[in-house]
């Protein structure tokens, strides 16, 4: 009697649907590792912004500009069009880069949304800058972000938060 060698239909569906299951679960497993990873970076980021400002106002003589350190920032304004420059060059005087204390230039949210967040954003936003009622001040401030996942730090997914001088506030 002759046998023959191979796999029945059904042998290769059942191996297929498991290939299959295990395919979803690492695209799932994925998609939540890039998530926390973007919001570790917002988080980063938000403490990065708070000491450099922290940093330039111990030092005295700098300030927050935007438009190449010749206009104070006004609300609304994306961090990363804000630079720290020396008090001198944000009155008008033309910009000089050997003075610049921070560029915050990259501090751009990991998916690069178009608007700035503000307070009642409730999509996906780039960090946004609020500034003191005071021109400039680097001690009176709100900067604006949002997370896609309740994190480590206890920072709640999908929300708007906020960070000012005195760190992230929520």
């Amino acid at each position: 009697m002759q046998t023959k060698k191979g796999f029945t239909l059904i042998e290769l569906l059942v191996v297929v649907a498991i290939i299959g299951l295990l395919a979803t679960l690492g695209v799932i497993a994925f998609r939540d590792a890039q998530r926390k990873a973007r919001d570790t970076k917002r988080l980063g980021d938000v403490k990065i912004m708070v000491q450099s400002l922290a940093q330039a106002n111990n030092e005295g003589s700098y300030v927050i500009c935007r438009a190449g350190c010749a206009a104070a920032p006004v609300s609304g304004d994306k961090m990363s069009a804000l630079t720290i420059c020396k008090r001198a060059d944000c009155a008008g005087g033309a910009a000089d880069d050997t003075k610049e204390f921070a560029n915050l230039a990259v501090m751009i949210d990991p998916l690069k949304p178009a608007a700035a967040c503000a307070v009642g954003s409730a999509a996906q936003c780039d960090y946004g800058f609020v500034p003191a009622t005071t021109a400039y001040k680097l001690d009176g401030y709100t900067i604006y972000f949002w997370t896609e996942q309740t994190n480590l730090a206890g920072v709640a997914a999908g929300n708007l938060h906020s960070a000012n001088s005195n760190g992230v506030m929520n």
